[in-house]
């Protein structure tokens, strides 16, 4: 007997797996949501510099530059009997990456320098609403250094497609120059506002007790802020 309907978007795995990608839009953000996931289930966070040689059987992760985690657990079982079992995913994927001093500003116009990682397809990111996330280090009024993850969760930037009638060939072989095509437009502005002030407003916002006054480094991400769905329907037979 058949039956129709949007059965994938009703099940707890796919649901589940939407719902973390919409969290994580970075490696960053995935590692540290998969801690939060992985402590509730009572794993222990080990430290990659202590000593492990006298773990007992139980459950443990730990985390290497806040981009990379392992988790496994020990049982009290011979080894010769449990076996090994492995299972392996990467956190990054192909996307537009900030470089480490982007801002261009003409005519008023503040853009950002973008490289590409990975073997990105670079036609989608085109006339999207881009949002940016990522890992930012400053220094606050001490001279203390501090990191911690940022998200702008809303619409920030654009890579606007070219005019029709100025590229009348824009439907026929295009092709994309990651240098000068993939250029992010920020904002319209007639002040003298930096992408460093803006990412220090994003920080205050997101950690009120913070008092950074100078962006050190950052390791930003752009990606689409339309959240991930089940498309279309499944037909069981």
């Amino acid at each position: 007997m058949p039956t129709t309907g949007n059965m994938m978007k009703n099940t707890p795995t796919a649901k589940g797996l939407l719902d973390f990608i919409g969290r994580c839009p970075t490696p960053y953000h995935a590692v540290a949501d998969m801690a939060v996931q992985l402590r509730k289930h009572n794993f222990q966070q080990l430290q990659e510099s202590a000593p492990w040689n006298k773990l007992t059987a139980g459950k443990y992760f730990v985390i290497r530059q806040d981009a990379s985690l392992a988790a496994f657990t020990l049982s009290d079982s011979p080894l010769e009997h449990t076996g090994v079992r492995l299972a392996g995913a990467h956190t990054d994927s192909p996307c537009l990456k900030v470089k480490p001093q982007p801002a261009r500003k003409k005519n008023n116009v503040l853009q950002l320098g973008i490289e590409v990682y990975g073997g990105a397809l670079l036609s989608p990111w085109f006339d999207r609403d881009l949002s940016l996330a990522g890992r930012v280090s400053w220094s606050d009024e001490n001279g203390l250094l501090h990191t911690e993850l940022i998200n702008f969760q809303s619409p920030l930037a654009v890579i606007p497609s070219l005019a029709i009638h100025l590229d009348r060939e824009a439907n026929k072989n295009k092709s994309i120059n990651k240098q000068t095509d993939l250029v992010p437009l920020l904002q319209l502005t007639d002040t003298d506002e930096s992408f460093e002030d803006l990412l220090i407003g994003q920080i205050k916002k997101e950690y009120p007790q913070a008092n950074p006054r100078y962006i050190e480094a950052h390791d930003l991400f752009f990606y689409d802020v339309q959240k991930p769905a089940c498309r279309g329907q499944m037909i069981l037979r």
